[in-house]
C-alpha cells in the first residue's frame, strides 16, 4: 500500500489533503516566513519632549569644558561668559538656538543658531575690547521657536 492510501483510510480524503499541503509548505518554506514589508519611518518626531536638563553660566571652565564656579554674578573684567548645558535627548528634527541679551533689551547682543554640537554644549559670550558693560544680562535657550530656559546673570 502506498502512503496516500494509508492516510486516506486513517484520516479521510479532506484531512489527508490538508496534511499533505502542510507538509509540503513546511518542506519548501513557503508561507512560513513573514512577508517582506517596506520599512516605514514614522512621521512623529521623537524629540517633541526635548528638555534642557542641566544649564550653568560661568566665567571659568576646567580643562574638560565643565564649569568650575557657577553663579549669576561676574566681574566686568571677565574675558568671557560661558553657557554650558545638556539636553534630555539627542535632537533629530528640532532646531536649537541661543540668544544672549543685555539690560532687558529686545534685540540680542549675540545669536547662535542651528546648533548641532556634542553634548554637553558649551557656548561663549566674549567680552568686547573695552570689557563687559556692567548691568543685567540673560541667555535664553530655544528649541524651535519656544523658549525652554532663560538664565539671568549680572556683570558688576
Amino acid at each position: 500500500m502506498m502512503v496516500s492510501d494509508i492516510m486516506q483510510k486513517r484520516f479521510g480524503i479532506m484531512k489527508s489533503g490538508v496534511l499533505v499541503l502542510c507538509v509540503l509548505l513546511a518542506l519548501t518554506g513557503n508561507g512560513c516566513t513573514e512577508p517582506d514589508t517596506e520599512k516605514v519611518i514614522p512621521d512623529a518626531c521623537p524629540d517633541l519632549g526635548l528638555l534642557v536638563t542641566q544649564a550653568d553660566v560661568t566665567d571659568t571652565l576646567d580643562p574638560y569644558g565643565r564649569p568650575i564656579v557657577t553663579g549669576n554674578v561676574f566681574p566686568a573684567s571677565a574675558k568671557a561668559i560661558f553657557l554650558v548645558f545638556s539636553l534630555s535627548d539627542d535632537m533629530c528634527c528640532k532646531t536649537l538656538n541661543v540668544r544672549w541679551f543685555q539690560n532687558s533689551q529686545l534685540d540680542p547682543i549675540q545669536i547662535e543658531d542651528n546648533l548641532h554640537a556634542q553634548f554637553p554644549i558649551k557656548l561663549t559670550l566674549r567680552a568686547p575690547a573695552e570689557g563687559f558693560m556692567p548691568g543685567e544680562y540673560h541667555v535664553s535657550i530655544y528649541v524651535d521657536l519656544w523658549e525652554r530656559l532663560s538664565l539671568p546673570f549680572v556683570i558688576i
